[in-house]
């Protein structure tokens, strides 16, 4: 399908800018919902788009009452506002991406492109903040703005005058991953982790391990492709080989040493800066900071600057969140899950001190295909192996982490609930003042929402 030629995106682009009269930034809003359409601000190009449930196109009076400049739409009819203006395309995605890869060529800021199973955002947040973050001119997605939607609003996004970006490149299905490429090809790339995630629409661990593994062969020709020896060997042991010579960094090739891994102040060893404090949380966390570092060395950081970040190190909410809730500690890890991700989370809190009691909360973890219930009651089988006193499984998922977790001869108490505001109810029952407690789930299952 056409979108936009060169000629009507750069006049898209000088007409969205003149009209929000910011001479600075792009805003371009998504639409799929009335929920959408309220997000938008003055001067806002709202981006039609159909969704799971809505279309963005039976908004377009409501993004127009919120300030929009223009809306990008693949189709006109009586019903379209006749006071805002519509760019008609033949698809208003492809429209978007070429808006992106527009204004990327335009910026010509190179790109350090990030993915893997899990870590993604964090390893995106830790790499743009060591590298100076906006006051360097360094724009990073927000949030987790990955897919083929999300990218492209994350380069449209970035200010005029960024000098680097830092991206992320989410999958979850064959050939998703050469589409984003076709938007962004990064310079440096960073793969984080390969393990078992997405598997409903991957299908194997093969599968994931290849398609990921498009970033490294594809968009790291200029610089190279940043991981751990451990991620690399995997990679090399299922025929993906990244290229002549991959950047290892981490704990084992990498050169790097945990010399105290107490959760909130992991004291680390690393090559270049010597003994560090890091603001993390698990042990993989601060991996991801050995690699971001060497990566950030490459590119042109000083030693010294970077030792001075690491002590602010950002941390995206909802991923290992250190939050006080009278009377316990909550470890709200409920952004999303993967069986990878849940232990690492069950040693964190395993390994944290001082605590009279733990308790973990734990839901479906999704995308997992036909071996869901093997992951669960894998995830189970480690918590049962752990340090936690009481173990609470909220709906399907919680139900099969139990069941792992029963098999296993084991004094932790195990609670079966349906959802989040039950789980909270046993909590209550069981906590005493002082407790650790553990939220870990797929994003949809919302466990944070009670304790908000």
């Amino acid at each position: 399908m056409l979108g936009l030629t060169p000629v009507q995106v750069s006049d898209l682009l000088n007409a969205s800018l003149h009209g929000s009269g910011n001479s600075e930034r792009l805003n371009a809003q998504l639409g799929a919902s009335k929920a959408d359409s309220r997000l938008v601000q003055k001067g806002d190009l709202f981006v039609a788009l159909p969704g799971a449930h809505s279309d963005g196109h039976d908004w377009l009076h409501a993004a127009y009452e919120n300030g929009a400049a223009a809306a990008l739409v693949s189709r006109v009819t009586e019903d379209s506002p006749s006071n805002l203006p519509l760019i008609l395309v033949e698809d208003s995605l492809l429209a978007l991406h070429e808006l992106a890869r527009h204004q990327l060529k335009s910026l010509g800021a190179p790109v350090v492109g990030i993915t893997g199973s899990v870590g993604k955002t964090t390893a995106k947040d830790m790499l743009a903040h060591l590298l100076g973050g906006p006051s360097s001119q360094v724009h990073a997605a927000p949030a987790s703005y990955n897919s083929e939607i999300g990218l492209p609003l994350a380069i449209l996004a970035a200010p005029l005058g960024t000098k680097r970006m830092v991206l992320e490149f989410g999958v979850n299905e064959p050939g998703e991953m050469e589409a984003l490429l076709s938007i962004a090809l990064p310079e440096h790339a960073w793969i984080t982790a390969l393990s078992p995630a997405h598997m409903e629409g991957m299908k194997s661990f093969d599968t994931l391990v290849h398609e990921k593994s498009f970033l490294a062969h594809q968009g790291a020709q200029a610089g190279g492709v940043w991981s751990t020896s451990r991620v690399c060997g995997l990679a090399a042991a299922r025929g993906e080989i990244w290229s002549a010579s991959p950047h290892l960094a981490g704990f084992r090739r990498g050169g790097a040493e945990v010399l105290n891994p107490v959760p909130g102040a992991f004291e680390v060893e690393l090559p270049q800066l010597g003994v560090c404090k890091l603001p993390v949380m698990a042990y993989h966390e601060a991996e991801l900071v050995a690699v971001a570092v060497d990566l950030a060395l490459s590119l042109g950081e000083s030693p010294k600057d970077l030792k001075q970040r690491l002590s602010d190190l950002p941390r995206p909410p909802g991923r290992l969140q250190k939050k006080e809730l009278a009377p316990w500690t909550l470890l709200d890890d409920a952004y999303n899950s993967s069986p990878t991700a849940a232990f690492a989370a069950l040693e964190v809190v395993s390994s944290w001190p001082g605590v009279p009691f733990k308790a973990a909360v734990m839901g479906t973890m999704h995308e997992l295909g036909d071996l869901a219930p093997v992951y669960h009651r894998a995830v189970g089988t480690e918590a049962a192996h752990g340090d936690l006193d009481l173990l609470i499984g909220v709906g399907q998922g919680g139900e099969w982490i139990l069941e792992g977790a029963r098999s296993i001869d084991s004094a932790m108490k195990t609670e079966f609930v349906e959802n989040a505001a039950a789980a909270f109810e046993k909590l209550q029952a069981h906590c005493p003042e002082g407790s650790l407690i553990l939220l870990k789930a797929s994003r949809a299952e919302a466990l944070e929402e009670v304790f908000s």
